[in-house]
């Protein structure tokens, strides 16, 4: 059997690693920074520089017929429901001007991921938010030309978009 100080030290060390090592839900988490960008990655940037800021790049496509504009798309993450978790725009100068988020593994520094409740979102971010509801989706605005875009059906947050345009 073991000695009382030994169990003692071994129960110390299993919390300080439980405290130190992230829960699979948290480190799996990444930071959706608000009328900025995912990560590190920023709107504007030159979109190699962000991809390689995100992760790995699952698919890449040219796009001609985004609003009659030439666009670079970069997915991210695994698909789901026809859906990449991540999609990231940049136009024919390979500026990024968008971050579309459709999975759950995306989150603002208030909480807000896709799935958070409408409750939680008007919440978070209050009179800042404006909103306008449509047939399908009730879209909730924070900031102005360079902002993020919440859409919401069945009272849950569905896609979050960070932009620029």
């Amino acid at each position: 059997m073991l000695g009382r100080s030994l169990r003692n030290g071994i129960a110390v060390a299993a919390l300080t690693v439980s405290l130190l090592v992230p829960t699979g839900a948290y480190a799996a988490t990444a930071r959706i920074n608000v009328n900025s960008g995912i990560k590190s990655a920023r709107l504007g940037q030159r979109d190699t520089t962000a991809a390689g800021r995100i992760g790995r790049v699952v698919r890449k496509k040219r796009d001609s017929s985004y609003a009659g504009r030439v666009v670079w798309v970069r997915y991210f993450g695994r698909r789901s429901g026809g859906k990449y978790a991540l999609e990231m725009f940049s136009d024919k100068r390979h500026k990024v001007f968008a971050f579309v988020v459709n999975g759950t593994g995306y989150a603002t520094t208030n909480g807000i991921r896709v799935g958070s409740s409408e409750a939680a979102l008007t919440a978070a971010y209050g009179s800042a938010l404006s909103s306008s509801a449509g047939p399908v989706y009730t879209h909730y605005t924070l900031g102005g030309s360079k902002g993020t875009d919440f859409y919401v059906a069945g009272g849950q947050v569905t896609k979050i978009i960070v932009r620029s345009y």
